[in-house]
């Protein structure tokens, strides 16, 4: 497993200058150490997408400048084309939003877990998709916070916790 997806229900207009702001803060409350990335903006200078880095704050700078342990978190404005999802098994009918994407999950576990409890508390109407067939809501993150193994809480069913 390598991605996990950041829902919220389609044409729910939150603008993404709102969102990156909201993870900068996420980070700073939740103490987890954010590397600004790339920002790719439409002809009138808006952003459209952005790529993050988030790692735990106690993590190590490699030889090349790198941190170590890190997700990628990339961070779309609606609409964009291809980040539409319907999820067919919740059998809701609803369309979703890919309004945030993050990559290296695996064995990033815990700052996944880290930063998507804290996220959620602010967008608890959002839910997160990983990979699987499962579904996490804030109050899944907020049980596997409490009641999981940090490193394995993604690879359970959510229904388990």
């Amino acid at each position: 497993m390598a991605s996990a997806f950041v829902l919220v229900e389609e044409n729910s207009d939150i603008p993404i200058d709102r969102l990156v702001e909201d993870i900068r803060q996420v980070c700073l409350e939740s103490n987890l150490h954010l590397i600004d990335g790339i920002q790719d903006v439409d002809s009138e200078q808006n952003m459209k997408h952005c790529a993050l880095g988030i790692s735990l704050s106690n993590q190590e700078e490699s030889d090349h400048g790198k941190v170590n342990n890190t997700i990628r978190v990339d961070v779309y404005d609606e609409p964009a084309l291809h980040q539409y999802r319907e999820l067919e098994w919740r059998e809701d009918g609803q369309v979703y939003f890919n309004t945030l994407i993050i990559d290296e999950v695996y064995q990033n576990e815990e700052v996944t877990l880290t930063f998507l409890y804290h996220f959620l508390t602010r967008y608890p109407q959002m839910i997160v998709w990983i990979e699987e067939d499962w579904v996490y809501t804030f109050s899944d993150l907020d049980k596997a916070l409490k009641t999981s193994n940090l490193s394995d809480w993604c690879y359970v069913n959510p229904n388990s916790f």
